[in-house]
């Protein structure tokens, strides 16, 4: 009859609920079920909060049978508490009294802002009066444009905000509010620092970012720290009522927890539909001005941790594109054997545009460009180069990144679906100069939530809750000649600004 904790890590594609042994946070159990993606026109990606709420339940069916079959002595009314780590900056907007939606959600990766964001990035002061306060560049990315969106296009989300009966939220307060029956609309200060409505300063939502976006501030949720009580758990299918909802953290910054990364310097790669690298850089906020983000790392209390951030929108989508799009490969599992399979060909360089340039660029009507192509290429160099080129946009980020907060990473960790890509992981390795660390626990970013859970329920911080925990890391190590290694970044590099430069002149033509 031991305690566990829930984690529901609701990402981009699906969701993944995964059960926990409280006292050594040991996985027990776990399940992912997908979704539908929706993309009415290019450029614009939207999801059904329905679809995502449905996938939660059925998620968290799925792994408990998983967990009951393997461990037979747990009991469902067991769970301690739960913990929510998700998807940052998609919007849902929904009636806060009948929890009807707006419409499909808007996604992080939706473009559909990007003329707008691109007119206020040309009246400088206020594009940089925004990054001062926000830790962030204006780009449709973030959830501000997207609620100003849907308040100006969307009927229902008008005559709600009118009513005073419009939630604006991000993931996490979409799914606290069906976990509670409708009774709390609230958020943490992981997601609410990703709107672009969130004062860094004074860690709340901001009325002049709030006027500047046309946001009202009634449509916005409470902001919680990210262990504390946020709800309980009423009429939720196959869920016991009454049970806490302890911990909730955006997905990179549950991840960064998850690796144990909770010191100065330290820092974590994640590879996920796009690729995310956290670097903590402790009590107080390092701004940056080489394109990278500020975001809060941690909340216990009155207490915030910072973080710097380079987000690539584009890291296992690569593959995905060329499975879905090309049938190159049926699995991505397929890309490693394959790529391995021809000698690896130099000139062939992938910059992976599909959804514009991220960080340190920020060029949203940039689009994905394959260089080097003579009679002679096969696919399988073509697929090398499009896993080659998701380690080195990370490159980029983390030399900047270093070079913003003065320090050199103390330890690097993976984690993600792509990280078990070993010619990816080694060539990672190789072209960053550093060791990277793989933890066995493939549901890092499920553990960050169940850590911050845990944390919430005894009244500690994830620090503490990370120091006893102990598992399996594989390790890899530079091979490549560091005179090679540095050609190969430096080469990209060159193909990264080339596209950056051709988009940026013909978006001004």
């Amino acid at each position: 009859m031991k305690p566990m904790i829930l984690a529901i890590d609701q990402g981009t594609t699906g969701s993944t609920a995964a059960f926990f042994d409280f006292d050594t946070l040991a996985l027990l159990g776990n399940e992912k079920v997908e979704f539908p993606q929706h993309y009415p026109s290019p450029g614009l990606v939207e999801h059904d909060p329905e679809s995502i709420w449905q996938s939660v339940l059925t998620a968290i069916q799925k792994a408990w049978e998983v967990t009951s079959s393997a461990h037979m002595g747990r009991m469902l009314n067991r769970i301690a508490a739960i913990g929510i780590t998700n998807q940052r900056e998609t919007v849902v907007g929904w009636n806060r009294k009948t929890g009807e939606t707006v419409g499909n959600a808007i996604v992080w990766q939706d473009r559909r802002t990007a003329d707008f964001c691109l007119t206020l990035r040309s009246k400088t002061d206020i594009a940089a009066s925004v990054q001062r306060k926000t830790g962030l560049v204006m780009d449709p990315y973030f959830s501000a444009t997207k609620m100003r969106w849907l308040l100006k296009n969307n009927a229902k989300a008008a005559a709600w905000a009118a009513s005073g009966e419009l939630c604006l939220g991000t993931i996490d307060s979409w799914i606290i509010y069906k976990l509670s029956n409708h009774k709390e609309f609230v958020t943490e200060h992981t997601n609410a620092c990703r709107t672009m409505l969130y004062d860094l300063e004074t860690g709340a939502f901001d009325s002049e970012l709030a006027s500047l976006f046309e946001v009202p501030l009634n449509c916005l949720p409470t902001i919680n720290s990210s262990s504390d009580l946020f709800a309980k758990t009423s009429q939720v299918p196959g869920l016991p009522d009454g049970i806490p909802i302890m911990g909730c953290v955006g997905d990179q910054q549950a991840a960064l927890f998850g690796q144990r990364c909770v010191r100065r310097g330290e820092g974590k790669i994640t590879y996920g539909t796009g690729a995310f690298l956290l670097m903590h850089t402790g009590s107080f906020p390092v701004f940056s001005d080489k394109g990278l983000l500020t975001s809060v790392a941690y909340s216990e209390g009155n207490t915030r941790t910072f973080c710097l951030e380079g987000a690539a929108f584009i890291a296992g989508a690569a593959v995905q594109f060329l499975r879905d799009n090309f049938g190159w490969i049926s699995s991505s599992a397929e890309a490693e054997p394959l790529a391995n399979s021809m000698p690896r060909d130099e000139n062939i360089l992938f910059v992976p545009a599909l959804t514009g340039l991220s960080a340190p660029y920020w060029n949203p009507h940039a689009k994905g460009v394959l260089f080097g192509l003579t009679r002679g290429t096969q696919i399988p160099q073509i697929i090398r180069a499009v896993l080659e080129s998701v380690a080195l946009q990370n490159v980029q980020l983390l030399r900047l990144m270093e070079e913003s907060a003065g320090t050199k990473l103390q330890k690097v960790g993976v984690d993600g679906g792509a990280s078990r890509n070993n010619l990816l992981m080694q060539f990672q390795a190789d072209i960053l100069r550093c060791r990277l660390a793989r933890p066995d626990t493939v549901e890092i970013t499920a553990k960050g939530a169940a850590m911050a859970a845990k944390a919430g329920y005894v009244k500690g911080n994830p620090q503490d809750t990370s120091e006893s925990q102990q598992e399996s890391i594989f390790e890899f190590h530079p091979r490549m000649n560091e005179q090679e290694a540095k050609k190969i970044f430096n080469r990209w590099i060159l193909a990264a600004e080339s596209v950056n430069e051709f988009y940026k002149k013909l978006t001004h033509q």
